[in-house]
């Protein structure tokens, strides 16, 4: 028969082994938890570099008046617009 050291100690050993399994993998869900959220993070930042790349694209394209149609954009001449704007109306 065992003697009690030994009993006591393998159920040290158990109790440890145990803890430590739950508390590795409660370490490697945090982790996980916090590589999806860095991916989601990443995903969201390249929709909108996407985003900004297609506003720009759709800013500095050609209107359908043939005038400049971005009052941000430094040679926009408001005349210019109104009357393109004005012929292609028909007034």
């Amino acid at each position: 028969m065992a003697s009690t050291t030994l009993k006591v100690a393998r159920w040290f050993a158990l109790g440890f082994g145990i803890s430590y399994g739950y508390v590795h993998r409660r370490s490697l869900e945090k982790n996980e938890e916090i590589q999806k959220a860095w991916a989601a993070y990443k995903h969201k930042e390249e929709l909108i570099q996407k985003a900004k790349a297609a506003y720009a694209a759709k800013q500095t394209s050609p209107s359908p008046l043939g005038v400049i149609s971005n009052p941000e954009d430094p040679n926009f001449d408001l005349d210019k617009y109104v009357a393109a704007y004005e012929a292609k109306q028909g007034h």
